[in-house]
């Protein structure tokens, strides 16, 4: 058996049982190894026992949400298959920065950070109730936006948009404007069609120049009917836009 070591000081970890689980643990730094879907796992027996503090009403209402910068002096592998692991910030907005592999999608957390997410997770009771409803009216909203934004009438007017571009992009450009204008396409018109399905995906995360941030929660159906909406029009706003500027 392939000893493991820590990611941060490398030293040996050792095989612990924690809410019925079996993690990986350092006995130098107190981090901890958690392999794919042990740590909501170890955090949901945590809870449990009723021995994690709930927020305050100041953490539940985060003036806002942190941006991961890597401050590590060194880069962090992955214990078990020794690829280099990538920072996040747990669910979006928690402000607690774990490392995950791209790979076996373990996670480590560093001391002091599992409390932190159980914490999260619990949040604030009185803060909690007033979110349910709010999240059950944005629910009534958002349906009914979704509605409008995925109708039948509306995806027909997406199809005869997207058509349009693609008989107007070989006289504008040739294949390579084509080729381009296709791929644009496919992306605008899955978010109009299937916007519902695309909102549940999580766990994917996005290649970006600059940042690459992981989809942790759901999205709702109708954001996601509308950022493809807002994609496929966004060249005939920008055309509206050029011919605006241009007669001033």
């Amino acid at each position: 058996m392939d000893i493991i070591k820590c990611p941060v000081c490398n030293e040996k970890l050792k095989i612990t049982t924690f809410e019925k689980q079996k993690v990986d643990v350092c006995q130098t730094c107190g981090g901890i190894w958690f392999d794919k879907g042990e740590l909501l796992e170890v955090v949901s027996g945590l809870l449990s026992k009723k021995v994690i503090e709930a927020e305050s009403v100041e953490e539940a209402y985060k003036k806002e949400t942190a941006a991961y910068e890597n401050t590590n002096q060194f880069r962090r592998y992955c214990p078990k298959c020794k690829a280099e692991l990538e920072g996040f910030n747990y669910s979006y907005d928690s402000n607690v920065f774990l490392d995950k592999c791209p790979v076996c999608s373990g996670v480590w957390a560093d001391k002091e950070e599992l409390e932190a997410v159980a914490k999260y997770i619990k949040g604030n009771p009185e803060v909690d109730k007033f979110a349910e409803a709010l999240a059950s009216e944005l629910k009534k909203t958002s349906n009914s936006k979704l509605g409008r934004l995925s109708s039948r009438k509306a995806k027909f007017t997406a199809v005869v948009i997207a058509l349009l571009y693609l008989i107007v992009a070989p006289f504008a450009g040739g294949l390579e404007l084509f080729l381009h204008t296709l791929a644009f396409l496919v992306i605008s018109l899955a978010c109009i069609f299937f916007g519902e399905d695309l909102g549940r995906v999580t766990g994917t995360r996005f290649r970006l120049k600059l940042v690459s941030p992981m989809i942790t929660k759901p999205t709702p159906g109708f954001i996601v009917v509308f950022g493809g909406w807002l994609w496929l029009l966004s060249p005939i706003l920008f055309f509206l836009y050029d011919v605006l500027i241009g007669k001033y």
